[in-house]
């Protein structure tokens, strides 16, 4: 991965007369340090040159190991991700997309849509479990968990999120649906 850093500054060639660099237009102004070069990431700015070269290293690691991804890109609220990009992508039956497309704006949207995608994490899913569970049965919010798993899942895909939290996390779990035992129907005898 390609990848350089750029001092905002200072002019990148010396002087030819004193042999040193000068100041640039923009000295004093803003983070000194920028990320520049990297495919398909947006440049990005720092304090000091130690914090570029971190993130820089740590970013050609990531890309190296095939797990990079811009945390800008997970800044995305939910729900603009929700309806810019997720919502727009599905190809459902309209059997299946009125209902889903409810759930999701009836119990996804307004308690997570703000919620940047990168900030949605155990602590968050939890909390949203058990106001889920004060609104809806279990069963439907096992549904409505799986459709927010499929959206932070397609988040993944697209490169906004590195794990689905849903997923991942080992301290909470979907709601499950409570087992009916099923029930044999009683015979009639219908008379014809």
């Amino acid at each position: 991965m390609a990848g350089y850093i750029e001092d905002r500054w200072l002019k990148k060639k010396p002087n030819q007369d004193t042999g040193k660099r000068e100041r640039t237009a923009l000295w004093g102004q803003g983070k000194r340090y920028r990320v520049k070069g990297v495919p398909g990431v947006r440049d990005r700015s720092f304090d000091t040159s130690e914090d570029a070269k971190q993130w820089l290293a740590k970013a050609q690691t990531d890309n190296t190991r095939g797990e990079f991804v811009d945390p800008r890109d997970g800044a995305i609220p939910l729900t603009q991700y929700i309806e810019k990009y997720w919502w727009p992508s599905r190809s459902d039956e309209p059997s299946t997309a009125a209902p889903m497309r409810s759930k999701i704006w009836n119990h996804v949207i307004p308690f997570l849509g703000a919620t940047a995608l990168r900030d949605i994490d155990a602590a968050v899913l939890r909390a949203w479990k058990v106001q889920l569970l004060a609104r809806a049965e279990a069963s439907t919010a096992h549904v409505i968990w799986i459709h927010l798993s499929t959206i932070l899942q397609a988040a993944v895909d697209d490169g906004r999120l590195i794990k689905n939290p849903c997923k991942v996390s080992r301290t909470v779990k979907a709601p499950k649906a409570a087992r009916k035992k099923a029930k044999a129907w009683l015979r009639r005898h219908l008379i014809w």
